[in-house]
């Protein structure tokens, strides 16, 4: 079993992808028995798959027109009692596996969010313009994530931070990392 089922949505991911799969390739080298690594899409594309491959990933086809709805269908196909949640906002470090082992198995997090930093001035504007932040990178424990019924199929753009409010309502321990 894998301990992290990293889950990439390449429609939320778009041109970022190849970037995002080499980085995701290094924690694979790091941790090569813990670590699965799922690329989804809504159609078959040859293009993906030989892009998966390369990086170590699998390409799995999901007709679900939602990101909630295909969160949910690579997260029932995978055993890991980590699930991650790829965002396109912010890069992550080399070494931003070792602290989501550290955060939630050693210090005991049911989830961790690698939050992007933003300008000051951007954060104000969206305060006064009603905006949330972009979501991060999400790594939640499978047990919560099962316990609050995984993501909301019917939401899309906003699927991340509906579950990040339902984990936070009852009363799940959220990290925020900052990138």
């Amino acid at each position: 079993m894998n301990a992290y089922s990293i889950i990439v949505d390449s429609r939320l991911m778009g041109a970022q992808l190849p970037r995002c799969l080499a980085t995701l390739s290094e924690a694979l080298k790091r941790h090569p028995a813990k670590v699965d690594i799922q690329v989804i899409d809504t159609a078959d594309n040859a293009r993906l798959t030989a892009l998966s491959r390369r990086f170590g990933g699998r390409f799995t086809v999901c007709d679900q027109d939602t990101i909630g709805a295909r969160g949910n269908v690579l997260a029932r196909s995978t055993s890991a009692t980590t699930l991650i949640f790829l965002s396109p906002h912010g890069r992550l470090r080399s070494d931003w596996l070792g602290q989501v082992s550290d955060l939630l198995e050693h210090q005991q997090w049911d989830a961790v969010i690698f939050q992007p930093t933003t300008p000051m001035l951007i954060t104000t504007l969206r305060r006064l313009w009603h905006m949330a932040d972009p979501p991060g990178t999400l790594c939640v424990a499978r047990q919560w994530f099962e316990r609050i019924g995984g993501f909301d199929p019917a939401l899309d753009d906003t699927a991340l931070e509906d579950l990040v409010d339902r984990l936070r309502a009852c009363h799940a321990r959220i990290m925020k990392v900052p990138l």
